[in-house]
């Protein structure tokens, strides 16, 4: 299963008993019945060794305790470390060149008849072990005995190869014409979790009675001596050559860069894998001037007997990253731009590819179902068409944290090899190639990881100064438009009362103020009003409509009412706000929640989102005090239910609404004066 999907499961059956067949022109791979073939493979100093893992004859069904089989690699080692005798080095056979493989097959059966029994129980066994004396301390050492080793004391024709250190340590070599790294990946990650979950005891604590009982029970391990012959010397010697001069050639250089992971590469809201990609990109760049085709393996493995498909990483999108980064003239947003919208596509690119959707295997398939005798089609001839093909940066991962490293070669002489893995707080590079420069890639990948999270941060920091800012510049315009509109409203009201105005309503409202745009109040982020806990920034989507209730007893109240409540609030907790409520009531509890006034309001007046509202509740007497309205203005609600223009007169009930807005200091004053002599009637229940 991946993500939650089935997936093909057909190259699991190549883990095992599986084996590579070198031909003069052609290799062929064999599967061989687990059934009659139970024994493994252990290579040490070169020579071969074969041990059954079941009881045979007696219990044939039983298999080897793990106690028996640490006897069992005990005796290997002790008979070839014990036998200095010179024997043909076999195992270096396998790392010709494949058609030289198939002629050296031949000349070793030619050596003597019984060499083929012998290779026979190599091919057929379960797997090969390879026990070394080496122990390799630097990621570089590691590396290249995992990868190659001194050649002689592996059979890269099994499907896979594992190797356990003088040290301890241990690796996995795969053969790739059958299977791919996941299944190997898989096994590692199952053997790992194995060897915890049983608790095995520390064999070296066996004492010596308990040893020679258990090991007497065993057949000893078969020894498989190879007979060799002139031909088959001169191979051996000619293939001892070749390995070397292969082996010096390459430059196998991992590189751990501990300066993020993919979590952080998450917080920027990309794929980590798509962001390595560029990455990869950004260093190759830099260090040839110019953009190559690239391959990442996709898996296919939804579809059956699905294997890999091609992710082409060498996109316009990467082109324009790579020439944005590194031009002077491009601002740090732009070149943030163009990374994501290149991440993107190599995104999209991977999905088509997983999906089936690419054309890297349908052309391969083409290529070689077309028989000697045919004339080449003329695409297959073109020479862009070839450079496309021609993948000089060859690239994977594997995302499983068992490993510490992972490698192979270029697939190019003038290209790399590029292994990586994406952990949580850190990234794992293996580079290879034929002198190419190897380390100095290494450098430019860190590099360029270094100057994509430099710019990321660096864009975030602006956008928020530039969204702080933009609440500043929307902030100081609602001030300004709302002492315009409270001058304009003196005027109103001294006006009104040089005309004697005695009315019914004692309503007097003040523009309001929209504060859902992006930028203002609580565009910006900040904390959430009533748990007062931190809230995450949002620029594209208007403030949520919030609602805050102070206590009578509030010290935020006294300055609220001496001030401003929206400005205090913008002040202190720099959030959007809905509707204000004051009462004795405790915030946010279901009194505060159903305590708000339900007010009336004109149907032919448009009604404001995230403003506040003062009401002033009236006394059930008939006259009140300036005493009386201080009272009052103690228990004061605020609604978020604002009106354009005067509110309506209910049952001869007089309302007083009122928009708290920045800058207006002494709007408490002016309302007390105003109506300080007024008799207030009683009102309803219903607008209680």
């Amino acid at each position: 299963m991946a993500r939650n999907a089935p997936f093909c499961m057909n190259m699991y059956q190549y883990l095992f008993n599986y084996s590579r067949i070198a031909g003069s022109c052609a290799d062929t791979a064999v599967g061989f019945a687990p059934e009659t073939n139970n024994h493994i493979c252990v290579v040490r100093n070169g020579k071969f060794y074969i041990f059954e893992t079941l009881h045979l004859p007696s219990k044939p069904t039983s298999v080897l305790s793990p106690r028996e089989i640490m006897i069992q690699l005990e005796r290997i080692k002790k008979m070839a470390d014990d036998d200095k005798s010179s024997v043909p080095e076999i195992g270096i056979l396998s790392t010709t060149h494949r058609d030289q493989a198939g002629k050296d097959r031949i000349t070793l059966f030619e050596a003597h008849i019984s060499n083929k029994a012998h290779m026979a129980k190599i091919e057929t066994s379960m797997f090969v072990l390879c026990l070394d004396s080496s122990s390799p301390s630097t990621s570089e050492e590691f590396s290249r005995a995992c990868w190659h080793g001194d050649g002689a004391s592996r059979w890269f024709d099994k499907c896979f190869q594992l190797i356990v250190f003088a040290n301890g340590r241990a690796g996995m070599n795969g053969e790739h014409s059958k299977m791919d790294a996941t299944p190997t990946s898989r096994l590692c990650r199952f053997m790992i979790d194995e060897a915890q979950a049983r608790n095995l005891p520390d064999f070296r604590n066996l004492n010596a009675e308990d040893l020679y009982e258990c090991a007497s029970a065993l057949d000893k391990p078969q020894p498989l001596n190879f007979i060799t012959s002139p031909s088959l010397d001169l191979a051996i010697a000619n293939a001892h050559v070749a390995f070397k001069e292969t082996v010096d050639a390459h430059q196998m250089v991992p590189t751990e860069f501990k300066g993020y992971g993919k979590g952080l590469i998450k917080a920027f809201k990309m794929s980590p894998d798509a962001y390595v990609q560029m990455a990869l990109q950004l260093a190759y760049y830099r260090k040839h001037g110019e953009l190559v085709a690239t391959y990442e393996s996709a898996a296919t493995r939804k579809y059956r007997h699905g294997r890999t498909e091609t992710a082409r990483s060498c996109s316009i999108e990467s082109k324009a990253f790579c020439e944005a980064m590194d031009h002077p003239d491009t601002s740090l947003k732009a070149r943030a731009a163009a990374c994501r919208a290149a991440v993107a596509r190599h995104a999209q690119y991977t999905a088509w590819a997983v999906d089936g959707q690419a054309v890297d295997r349908h052309l391969l398939g083409l290529r070689l179902i077309r028989k000697p005798e045919e004339e080449v089609p003329a695409m297959f001839q073109d020479p862009i068409f070839a450079r496309t093909c021609r993948w000089r940066l060859s690239t994977s991962q594997i995302s499983d944290d068992c490993f510490t490293a992972y490698g192979w070669g270029e697939v190019v002489p003038d290209g790399y090899g590029c292994a990586y893995m994406v952990k949580e707080t850190e990234l794992y590079f293996c580079v290879t190639s034929l002198g190419l420069g190897s380390r100095e890639f290494g450098q430019y990948i860190a590099e360029a990881l270094d100057d994509m999270r430099f710019t990321f941060e660096e864009v975030r920091k602006i956008e928020k100064a530039e969204a702080a800012e933009a609440a500043l510049v929307a902030a100081a315009a609602a001030a300004e438009a709302a002492r315009v509109a409270a001058e304009e409203r003196e005027k109103a009201l001294a006006a009104a009362a040089a005309n004697g105005d005695n009315g019914e309503s004692d309503a007097m409202v003040l523009p309001m103020i929209d504060t859902t745009s992006p930028g203002f109040f609580g565009s910006a982020g900040g904390v959430d009003l009533i748990s007062r806990s931190p809230s995450p920034p949002s620029l594209s989507k208007p403030a949520p409509r919030t609602s805050l209730f102070f206590q009578k007893d509030d010290p935020v109240l006294r300055t609220a009412l001496a001030r401003n409540a929206m400005a205090i609030a913008q002040e202190k907790y720099w959030s959007g706000i809905d509707d204000i409520a004051f009462d004795d009531v405790t915030p946010g509890s279901p009194k505060a929640k159903t305590a708000r006034p339900q007010l009336p309001t004109n149907n032919s007046t448009s009604i404001s989102a995230s403003s506040a509202s003062l009401l002033s509740n009236n006394s059930s007497s008939s006259a009140s005090t300036d005493k009386q309205q201080q009272q009052q203005g103690n228990r004061m609600r605020s609604s978020s239910q604002l009106m354009g223009g005067r509110p309506r007169s209910d049952s001869g009930a007089k309302r007083t609404f009122m928009a708290i807005l920045m800058g207006e200091d002494s709007v408490l004053g002016r309302l007390r004066s105003r109506r300080a002599n007024s008799n207030l009637s009683n009102s309803s229940s219903n607008n209680k």
